[in-house]
């Protein structure tokens, strides 16, 4: 089969674009469509030089780099332009609006979807006002007309399975992203006496909760070399996810140093994080985290259960699992 893929975008290295690497593992001829690209980004560029990219006219916007989030509206119609009449299977890989692309009747269309755009449903506690809220009542209807183009949905996690099928009325097979455990091998680990909070400085992900804890802290929000993320982790007493995550591969990360995890008790992190690996906190509020903390202190962890834990995410289960899911819809 001729074969493509879809992100929602390529301007920063993160999660979701170590997944995209993981796909084109998977099919090394499908090209890349993506609404911008950014190619001065180094490790993107590093990552998929010898990878065809094809960008959207938004590509064309002089300084569409500063006009990023103003031209949000502007991101659907760019994916409806591709024309994908060639290829017999088309795989978009989204959190927000890559699956608005239209193929026809003779193309497959499997999304992999780790949650419908967080922005959109309010998954991330926050919601718009005035005209913000109007438009994004509009796209929430045409983010669910576009939902109907997909003939199979693929959920990154069971949190995310049942968002779609709350927000799209359709069933979905759940694939887990997967971390690459070669990065953590051979990390020599130790106590520095701080605790971490992983990913990009999002509303949702409350940093801030941790912040006003009075922690020894440190924070890896992006910009920061492969290297140094590794070693930022191995000194941790734990990593703490205050926020609701879609999945969460930060504490998957941390468990492959077998370093524990702190978690709000919801979302993506019941799924990565076990009783032997790390502690929950029922609600946010800074005193619920810090009590958390404390019996942290008073609990054995032990750092090969969570490495244990950690290994069950590999890139080879991923390919695996994404070819066997594959195989049973086209």
């Amino acid at each position: 089969m001729k074969i493509a893929l879809v992100h929602d975008d390529l301007v920063q290295w993160g999660g979701a674009e170590r997944v995209l690497e993981g796909l084109c593992e998977i099919y090394p001829d499908a090209p890349i469509y993506t609404s911008v690209y950014d190619v001065n980004n180094e490790e993107l560029a590093k990552r998929f030089k010898n990878r065809k990219v094809i960008t959207s006219f938004l590509q064309k916007i002089p300084g569409w780099r500063a006009l990023y989030r103003a031209l949000l509206p502007f991101y659907p119609i760019a994916f409806e332009q591709f024309d994908f009449t060639e290829y017999d299977l088309v795989i978009s890989h989204t959190t927000r609006f890559a699956k608005a692309i239209i193929t026809k009747p003779g193309t497959t269309h499997v999304c992999y979807c780790h949650t419908p755009p967080r922005f959109l449903w309010h998954f991330s506690g926050y919601k718009s006002f005035g005209l913000g809220e109007i438009l994004m009542t509009k796209l929430r209807l045409y983010d669910q007309v576009s939902a109907k183009r997909v003939d199979y949905f693929i959920a990154g996690s069971q949190n995310a399975k049942k968002r779609i099928k709350r927000i799209y009325g359709v069933d979905s097979k759940v694939v887990y992203p997967f971390i690459d455990l070669d990065r953590f091998k051979n990390v020599e680990t130790f106590d520095g006496g701080y605790y971490v909070v992983m990913g990009r400085p999002n509303k949702y992900k409350k940093f801030d909760l941790v912040q006003k804890a009075n922690l020894y802290l440190k924070m890896i929000t992006g910009g920061l070399s492969e290297e140094t993320v590794v070693n930022i982790l191995a000194g941790c007493k734990a990593l703490i996810i205050p926020g609701e995550e879609d999945f969460g591969l930060s504490s998957l990360e941390a468990q492959a140093l077998g370093k524990p995890v702190i978690a709000f008790k919801a979302g993506g992190a019941l799924e990565t994080v076990t009783s032997k690996t790390g502690l929950f906190f029922e609600e946010q509020t800074v005193d619920c985290l810090v009590q958390a903390i404390n019996k942290l202190q008073d609990t054995k962890i032990d750092s090969q259960d969570c490495r244990q834990n950690a290994a069950k995410f590999s890139k080879e289960t991923f390919k695996k699992s994404f070819q066997h899911a594959l195989a049973d819809m086209v």
